[in-house]
């Protein structure tokens, strides 16, 4: 939100060729509709995220697999999730999101799984 604040204010404060000045208000528009749709995307995310005895990912109230193996970078992992149906999900989970204790019990229940076939 901070940066659509930001890009907004400098695309106001910017001086535009009197001929050009009516593009001001599209640019805007799109600048709230990308920052909306994004939002909400962000909404649909959410959610608790938890491995079952099965080894299945649960997340929403349905099972899911990883598509392929997680991508580990210091402060965060990249699950790429399938459901049955082959509903496909990208998944950032944030290390400053999480306690360390839960942090570690990820990328054990990640590094457990990584010797397993992707469905």
């Amino acid at each position: 939100m901070t940066l659509l604040l930001l890009v907004a204010g400098l695309l106001l404060s910017l001086s535009w060729p009197v001929e050009w000045r009516w593009g001001k208000a599209p640019l805007l528009i799109l600048l709230l509709l990308e920052c909306w749709r994004h939002e909400r995307r962000l909404m649909q995310r959410r959610g608790r995220l938890m491995l079952d005895e099965q080894g299945n990912w649960v997340w929403g109230g349905a099972p899911w697999r990883l598509a392929r193996k997680p991508d580990w970078l210091p402060y965060g992992v990249l699950l790429d999730l399938r459901n049955p149906q082959g509903k496909r999900w990208r998944l950032w989970l944030m290390y400053d999101n999480l306690p360390p204790y839960e942090w570690r019990t990820l990328r054990a229940c990640c590094f457990l799984q990584e010797g397993a076939k992707p469905h």
